[in-house]
Order: structure tokens, then sequence, then C-alpha cells
């Protein structure tokens, strides 16, 4: 398990240069290894189920890919639904935005790691790099309304590199796909939001976006 941002923080403060080097490069190289196994499991599910009612969760459990993002949870029924995604071979992943009764902070993530969650989605920071320390994966969710918040997304990758940047509303997503593999040709774009039809799916996927994540069960079909 990699060391928490709790030990980090007790570590003693007479760390030399070195000391801070090599816990630089051990930072690097986890984030490396994360994301490389992240896009492993997107070549796999390029339609992610988003599970928005848990009516919709033995539908997504039985899905080809995978991933299974949650759109909502609380703290009394996450561990079992988290569960049953685990139990089916799959990545349970969670937006802390959208859960209720937790805050998005490093107490709330490591209360999700305890109960099956593979990953944390959020437009904030602190949780992701909750996640990444707890060793679960990181979803960047930004949205893409005008040219500023463009500039704000990429610019925000400088201060923290997450596993996968998560574009809403879907449609928008190409519109930063070029930019963003000219700075990080590895980082995964996922497309979400405002998709009904497969042919939108496809056209995403034919421009450039790793996957898409849908809420519809009627397109959970890849």
């Amino acid at each position: 398990m990699p060391t928490s941002l709790r030990s980090e923080a007790a570590a003693p403060r007479t760390a030399g240069p070195a000391t801070n080097h090599s816990g630089s490069r051990h930072r690097e190289e986890r984030a490396r290894e994360s994301l490389e196994r992240f896009a492993i499991l997107l070549e796999q599910t390029p339609i992610i189920p988003a599970v928005r009612l848990p009516e919709y969760l033995l539908a997504s459990s039985q899905c080809p890919g995978k991933i299974v993002y949650f759109l909502f949870g609380d703290p009394e029924s996450s561990s079992d639904m988290m569960k049953v995604i685990a139990d089916a071979g799959k990545v349970p992943i969670i937006n802390i935005d959208l859960a209720a009764g937790l805050a998005r902070d490093y107490a709330a993530v490591t209360y999700l790691a305890h109960r099956h969650v593979q990953g944390i989605i959020s437009t904030h920071p602190e949780p992701l790099r909750a996640a990444r320390e707890l060793g679960l994966f990181a979803i960047k969710r930004t949205f893409l309304l005008d040219s500023a918040a463009l500039d704000s997304a990429l610019r925000s990758l400088e201060q923290f590199m997450p596993d996968a940047l998560e574009v809403l509303p879907a449609m928008a997503a190409p519109h930063i796909v070029k930019r963003l593999h000219e700075m990080y040709p590895s980082l995964p774009v996922i497309a979400g939001g405002l998709i009904t039809t497969l042919r939108e799916i496809d056209d995403l996927i034919n421009r450039g976006i790793s996957a898409v994540s849908v809420s519809d069960p009627r397109l959970w079909i890849a």
C-alpha cells in the first residue's frame, strides 16, 4: 500500500535533499504505473456504465467492460454496492462530489478505500491526491464550457496529473484532445454527458476519445 498522506505528514522534517528527491521520484513512478494500469482498463471499456440509481446496479455488473462509475452513493450503502461490482471482476469508481454524506477530504477517501472503491472522480484536487496516495485511481472531471475553461483544465494538470481527464459535455471532449496530447501524450480522455446514441459514442472514439461514460443503460453494450 502506498505511503499515506498522514505518514508523510508525520515524517521527520530533517530529511535532506537526497531523501526528498527519492520521495519525489517514487511518487512519479507510482503515478506513471497507475496511469498505465488505468489506460489498459480503458482499452477494455469503451463504454463506461455510469450508475445513477440502485436499480441499475445489477445491469452495470453484467456489462462487457472493466469499469463502472457511481454517480451517487452514501456511507451506508456504498460498501454493498461496490462489492457487487468488485465481485463481478470490475473496477468500481465513485464520483465523490456527487456522493451524499461524504466530504471531499482524505478521511472520506480512506473510508471509501476500505469499502471496495478502487477509484475517485472529482473536480477537486484534494480527493484526487488522497486517492493517489491510497493506491486508488484518480479521475479529474472538468466542464469544458468555453476556451477559458479549456485553458484552465490544461493548467490544472501542471499541479496534479490524474489517471484520466473526464470532459463534460461529451461532445466538447474532442476539442481538448489535440492540445492535451501535445502536452501529455499518454493521458486518456473520457467523454461524458448528453450522450443519446451509439453513433455519438463511435464518433467520439474515432476522434481520439479513450472511452465514453454513459448513464443510459440501453447503451451499455461494449
